[in-house]
């Protein structure tokens, strides 16, 4: 297929995707939730055949992620489970606006708000790690219709009206949404003692660190890190669950213990090793509801320019210091 041909391609899939994207958010708050969770299976059941090379791609990333422990067959098929929680996940998101307050807290609950409550008391504010599991908008809207005042970090999509629709939708119930340009905004909020929501998932096309995601080296955002050593905000996990029942449960954990020294570069790096490894332990626990479409070992150590002023875990830690900043006890996280 020449170049020319296969950018038709993409932009094909992008006219045809946005079309339906935008037809959804119309008409699917007219569906009661069970035809509305059909409806999203479907879409995940046909979403492989409508575009096979993003298939392909996430059967190879599970593929690289577990290695021997997963043959082709296998990481195919959780391939069509994880569109098939996608399409799920899709139709919740846009259902969002068109739900009341009280619907939303009878059908999604957030659970483990006194390790919130321990980290508020500080008085630095608390960083929301989470990550693109179970449907994460959901943990958004039941952030912002909490005691707790939540800013979420957003990235913009590439088409400006797909930015404005998701905007609206997070902002329908209380979540306020911030850029991930705006640094200074969101040490404002942490400043404010309030709650900031972080995606720690992402591939890095400008990476802070790489660090070891499933054994490989991923570019990673150290802006989590970064803001919390810079304004003593705690990091806490969240990540949310679809139960069996069609229900969410938004999960607070322990706080990630923090590293505090003289180095940086150093601390930047292991905190976000620990953030790192708190998501991997949660996917490996549930990989079918993880979002695998992030690409997550896209940018590689290789590809990246004056490769050496970025810390790298498999470069700059013995296997030992590794090992040595992974085991804290979150326990003693105010300790460390």
């Amino acid at each position: 297929m020449s170049i020319l041909s296969l950018r038709y391609r993409r932009q094909c899939e992008q006219r045809i995707g946005k079309g339906a994207l935008m037809l959804l958010s119309r008409v699917v708050h007219c569906l009661p939730l069970a035809q509305a969770h059909a409806l999203g299976r479907l879409l995940g059941r046909l979403a492989p055949r409508i575009s096979p090379r993003h298939f392909r791609r996430i059967v190879n990333d599970i593929t690289l992620a577990f290695g021997d422990a997963k043959p082709s067959s296998a990481s195919a098929q959780l391939a069509r489970q994880v569109y098939v929680q996608l399409g799920m996940s899709l139709i919740e998101f846009l259902r969002l606006p068109f739900m009341s307050a009280d619907e939303i807290r009878d059908w999604a609950h957030l659970e483990g708000t006194a390790h919130l409550e321990a980290a508020l008391a500080r008085g630095n504010g608390v960083i929301l790690l989470t990550a693109h599991i179970g449907n994460w908008e959901v943990c958004g809207t039941v952030m912002g219709l909490s005691p707790y005042p939540t800013t979420a970090i957003a990235r913009e999509q590439r088409d400006t009206a797909i930015t404005n629709l998701f905007t609206r939708i997070r902002e329908a119930h209380g979540l306020k949404v911030v850029p991930m340009t705006d640094v200074r905004n969101c040490i404002r909020v942490l400043k404010r003692n309030e709650c900031l929501g972080v995606l720690g998932d992402l591939n890095a096309r400008v990476p802070g660190v790489f660090v070891q995601f499933f054994g490989h080296p991923a570019a990673t955002y150290a802006g989590a890190a970064y803001l919390a050593r810079t304004t003593g905000a705690a990091i806490v996990p969240i990540f949310d669950e679809r139960l069996p029942d069609g229900s969410h449960v938004c999960r607070l954990g322990a706080e990630v213990p923090p590293h505090h020294s003289d180095d940086r570069d150093r601390d930047l790096l292991i905190m976000t090793m620990r953030c790192q490894r708190v998501i991997e332990r949660e996917i490996r626990r549930r990989p079918q509801d993880w979002f695998w479409q992030v690409a997550r070992w896209k940018t590689r150590p290789e590809d990246v320019p004056n490769p050496e002023r970025i810390p790298m875990e498999h470069r700059d830690l013995t296997p030992a210091e590794a090992a040595a900043a992974l085991s804290v006890d979150p326990a003693n996280a105010s300790t460390c």
